[in-house]
């Protein structure tokens, strides 16, 4: 599956693009959206396929709960709680899982690590994430810096850990083809299942074409990039997405969506 991936024929591809070309001209607005089942993540320095499956209330269609799977056996099971008014509470069986903050668009602003530090999440008036900021040593430091341009997020700048020097620089191309399904492809949460409902911001508007990142502290800079290619259902959704890094090892991520 992987060889085949990587592989992926010109004629699929172009047909890909010639249908994202026609949703862009046409501006049909009875493109569907769907919402993300499961993703699931794998690659040879994993040693295994990771999925997260996403259960969701039928009417506020918040995530309710995640069915993590390692190698096809049940992991652990996630449930969310929106009880408590501005905070969100997940749980695994009885215990706390994580605790955060959320503002009135449901948006988490803060992440609780206990003993006095967290992170902080600022967002623009478009709801995307424009920085997160951790507390630690009695005193905030810059982590992340994020700029959009046209409703994408075009770089994501870290800074190490005094919170001024910039230790890495990582900037996206995007394809034609609309994001419809709100997959979060360039986000500086490192995670396949935080993002997924919106907490951390706005997907970008597009499907990622590739994307480069360096070290701008380098004397002479060399960037790495990784190229995406996509492979899509029947109904037009992003089923397979694989990054092929600059070295040409793969990462393969499959999605699956409820159909209503």
């Amino acid at each position: 599956m992987k060889k085949n991936l990587l592989f992926l024929s010109l004629a699929v591809l172009m047909a890909a693009v010639t249908v994202s070309c026609k949703k862009d001209e046409g501006g049909d607005p009875a493109v569907k959206s769907y919402m993300l089942k499961s993703v699931s993540f794998e690659a040879e320095w994993a040693e295994g396929v990771e999925m997260w499956e996403f259960t969701y209330d039928g009417t506020s269609k918040k995530v309710t709960k995640f069915d993590n799977f390692w190698d096809g056996g049940l992991d652990k099971t996630v449930n969310y709680d929106y009880t408590a008014s501005g905070k969100l509470t997940l749980t695994k069986g009885s215990d706390v899982y994580a605790e955060y903050e959320m503002n009135a668009n449901g948006q988490i602003t803060k992440e609780d690590w206990g003993g006095g530090e967290w992170a902080a999440y600022e967002y623009n008036t478009d709801g995307y994430l424009k920085k997160v900021i951790e507390h630690w040593g009695d005193a905030d430091h810059l982590k992340y810096e994020m700029t959009i341009t046209d409703g994408n997020i075009k770089k994501i700048t870290t800074f190490d850990d005094d919170g001024v020097t910039v230790k890495k620089i990582k900037e996206f191309t995007y394809t034609i083809g609309d994001n419809v399904n709100g997959l979060h492809q360039a986000n500086a949460i490192d995670s396949e299942w935080k993002p997924v409902g919106n907490f951390y911001g706005k997907p970008s508007k597009k499907l990622v074409d590739y994307f480069e990142y360096w070290d701008p502290r380098a004397a002479a800079i060399v960037k790495s990039k990784s190229t995406l290619g996509y492979k899509f259902d029947t109904k037009d959704r992003p089923s397979a997405v694989t990054k092929t890094l600059t070295d040409l090892s793969t990462e393969v991520w499959n999605y699956t969506y409820y159909e209503e």
